[in-house]
């Protein structure tokens, strides 16, 4: 009969992830993992195989719990909306009061070394994923409200993408909430507005960051 393990695996998993989330996968050693998380080497081995099995976990988690805001994004009625939605919502993750700055799928894809480089695809196959989605959400709104002038779903798609990292290396590099919501206000300028006129667009933001709708 196997004994139960002895740890709590999402203590260990949260812990995990705030670490992999500030320095990276690279950058992040076992040594770090081991005295963030209290595990020994070989129950960090056997619980997760390695540190790549233990990041591919935390990416799960991070899904669950941090990304929920672009489903949320996804179900607005109108590529303005849409555009709006996540990139606030991306702005909020990356910018987080208890949390880590930037990204930690962007962080990671960026930095990682050859020998991880399989891990790095797999990362950027995951945001190339959702990049489809968007593209298919953009074409099957698009008669509800405009892109904007000459621009495809597929082109939308890929500058939302390219915008939500640059956001993240921003943030990772200091940039404030209010900096961030600065250029997505600028963004958006060039988004034709919804019917009814314009709206006034706030570069500050006074809702917290949560789980579900925070990116």
């Amino acid at each position: 009969m196997a004994r139960p393990r002895e740890f709590d695996e999402n203590h260990v998993l949260q812990k995990a992830l705030y670490l992999f989330w500030d320095k990276g996968y690279e950058a992040t050693s076992l040594s770090d993992l081991l005295e963030a998380t209290g595990l020994t080497k070989s129950s960090l081995y056997k619980a997760f195989e390695s540190k790549e099995g233990l990041f591919r976990r935390v990416v799960d988690v991070y899904e669950r719990e941090h990304l929920g805001f672009r489903n949320f994004a996804l179900s607005k009625p109108t590529p303005r909306l849409i555009t709006e939605t996540l990139l606030k919502g991306t702005v909020r993750l990356h910018t987080g009061d208890n949390t880590p700055p930037g990204c930690l799928i962007t962080l990671a894809v960026l930095a990682c070394s050859a020998e991880a480089r399989p891990l790095s695809e797999e990362l950027a196959a995951s945001r190339s994923r959702f990049e489809r989605r968007l593209r298919d959400r953009f074409e099957s709104v698009k008669d509800v409200g405009p892109l904007p002038e000459g621009m495809t779903s597929n082109e939308a798609a890929a500058l939302l993408s390219t915008l939500v990292q640059g956001l993240a290396v921003q943030a990772k590099g200091g940039a404030t909430r209010r900096q961030l919501f600065q250029v997505v206000t600028a963004v958006l300028k060039s988004w034709p507005a919804e019917s009814g006129g314009p709206r006034q667009l706030a570069t500050s933001d006074p809702q917290p960051l949560q789980s579900g709708f925070s990116v």
